[in-house]
């Protein structure tokens, strides 16, 4: 028996969101849902339509409607649990996925998105069973295999994700991204990786996403073998295959920083003196990425009186949500034009609310998203006991570590390097102006000297934070913790400083992003 009219619609509507042809979907699906407000799937479709152009209140209200009519369909209530979750609602987001669990039965697709929901949560434990058991059941599928290792490198469980990724490439010989996970995995000793993703490259002469991934898989391979020139030329490869992909304009950027500066004033900080307390006191590290705030989050972690709570992405959920502009983007000139006319008691009152569920009983806790660095007088202002941890390292150095790392939707600026080399410029001077704002309650960590005297510098930090020395800060790499980061391999090892001075086989190539920080004064001029 053939399907009705309305169903053959639907269908065409599945199908195009299954293309992400978006618009299309959601013509069907308004004509679709004119004919019967009933059809559940036409709402779903719509909600997530409307996610993935960045209206979540929309995407939310569609979700919520299909949900009443199908309060039994697990992989509605899944929708709802992500959206939540990417709109920073995430005690309501990890409700929906918890009642999730009963509901999705063994349907592979569905348990792989309940896990990268936890995942996204920072609940990598509660991740975890939910993409092996995946893989359980579509042990032939690349990449569910894929995705499972992602978790449980950060569980630090790298042989079990190794065996996953290798199985992915049996199974998938051109699966591009196991290729360059199983390259962060450990460090290469031969070519015979690089030999195979060389050729795979050829393969993929028109897919810039692959070209990305296994440029970069290759740059590091080369850099773990000292072939520091073939290194740069996958590296400088992988990064102008990104770039073209990215819609970024650094004017743009720099308005945005100056918005702060002119915002952020010493007459409005020195309003909050009479600021009252919200009784919690959190210790925030911020850098920029790559410089060494995971380590730092692990040491002052492994403290018996701090709990680690990774990148949190509220805060800056928080201020945009007070300051009432719309669009996707979670920084914009717009929102830090009106930052400073937000309360920040109010903002802390919200932040405190949203992550109360994550909390435990220690006293204190971290958070290290680094674009909490573009608000540290506002979050002084807010939290008066709260402590603040900034980790520095040598500009290049820096740099070198941003560009070589392929990210995956943050940090456009780092695929160009006269653009990284702007926006270091922009970070350098926005945190001269908040150092002379927080004075004493900045605790600036130097990367290097870190890894060089660890235990005389994890001395000073505590001292800092005004925290009791602790042995177990000096082992941060046994710390039980997930690293949700990038930086997910190297801080399961003891400190070691062969990331210190690295720039300088690539001194030649990086000579225009130093140029653009001489000229700033960021550096001297030689």
């Amino acid at each position: 028996m053939s399907d009705s009219p309305l169903q053959q619609q639907l269908n065409l509507a599945r199908q195009a969101a299954a293309r992400r042809d978006w618009r299309e979907a959601s013509r069907l699906c308004i004509d679709v849902l004119r004919q019967d407000a009933r059809q559940a799937d036409a709402h779903l479709i719509l909600g997530c339509a409307a996610g993935d152009a960045g209206a979540a209140s929309t995407a939310l209200r569609a979700f919520r409607t299909a949900l009443t009519l199908a309060p039994e369909r697990g992989d509605i209530r899944l929708q709802l649990a992500r959206c939540l979750v990417q709109s920073g609602e995430h005690m309501a987001g990890e409700c929906e996925a918890d009642t999730c669990a009963s509901l999705i039965g063994e349907d592979a697709s569905q348990l792989d998105l309940l896990a990268t929901i936890y995942s996204h949560l920072g609940k990598q434990e509660k991740a975890a069973p939910y993409a092996e058991r995946a893989v359980a059941i579509a042990p032939d599928n690349a990449t569910l295999l894929s995705n499972a290792a992602a978790i449980l490198v950060f569980l630090g469980r790298t042989g079990e994700a190794e065996a996953y990724l290798r199985r992915a490439l049996q199974l998938a010989p051109r699966h591009f991204r196991s290729h360059w996970q199983l390259a962060q995995l450990r460090r290469a000793e031969d070519e015979l990786h690089y030999r195979n993703m060389l050729v795979l490259s050829a393969h993929y002469a028109e897919n810039g996403n692959a070209q990305a991934y296994l440029h970069y898989a290759m740059g590091k391979v080369s850099e773990d073998l000292g072939l520091w020139q073939q290194a740069w030329r996958h590296y400088a490869r992988g990064a102008e295959y990104r770039r073209r992909d990215i819609r970024y304009r650094s004017e743009e950027e720099q308005r945005l920083f100056a918005a702060l500066r002119q915002g952020f004033t010493e007459e409005w900080f020195c309003r909050g003196a009479e600021t009252p307390s919200t009784g919690e006191a959190p210790i925030f590290i911020v850098s920029l990425p790559r410089a060494g705030s995971t380590l730092v989050e692990r040491i002052v972690g492994s403290h018996s009186q701090v709990q680690s709570l990774g990148e949190l992405p509220h805060w800056p959920l928080v201020v945009k949500k007070q300051t009432a502009v719309g669009g996707p983007p979670l920084y914009s000139t717009e929102i830090a034009a009106a930052a400073s006319t937000i309360d920040p008691v109010a903002a802390a009152r919200d932040y405190c609310a949203a992550i109360r569920h994550r909390r435990d009983q220690r006293p204190f806790f971290t958070d290290k998203l680094p674009g909490n660095f573009l608000y540290l007088p506002m979050l002084a202002r807010a939290f008066p006991g709260a402590r603040f941890v900034h980790v520095a390292r040598h500009p290049m150095d820096a740099g070198f570590a941003m560009y070589k790392q392929l990210f995956a939707d943050a940090y456009p600026w780092s695929y160009d390097l006269e653009e990284l080399g702007q926006y270091y410029v922009q970070y350098h001077q926005l945190m001269q102006q908040w150092a002379r704002l927080l004075q004493q309650r900045m605790v600036t960590v130097n990367y290097d000297a870190l890894v060089a005297a660890p235990e005389t510098e994890t001395r000073a930090l505590l001292h800092g934070l005004g925290l009791p020395f602790e042995d177990a800060c000096l082992q941060p790499h046994k710390t039980p913790n997930p690293a949700a980061t990038a930086s997910a391999i190297q801080v399961r090892e003891p400190v070691h400083r062969r990331s210190s001075g690295r720039w300088q086989h690539f001194a030649a190539q990086l000579q225009p992003y130093r140029d653009v920080l001489e000229n700033a004064g960021v550096l001297p001029l030689r």
